[in-house]
């Protein structure tokens, strides 16, 4: 899945994989300049 965001210099790429690796969720936050905190709020852990 591609997903972009107006003021983000590239898209945010999730693959469709049972269980996405943490290094790409890592780099997804880091591209899209949010921190873990703010990303554990928004999956309502």
């Amino acid at each position: 899945m591609v997903f972009v965001k107006g003021g983000v210099l590239r898209p945010v790429v999730i693959p469709k994989y049972a269980a996405v690796p943490v290094f790409i969720i890592k780099n997804n936050l880091r591209t899209a300049g949010i921190s873990r905190e703010r990303y554990f709020e928004l999956l309502g852990a």
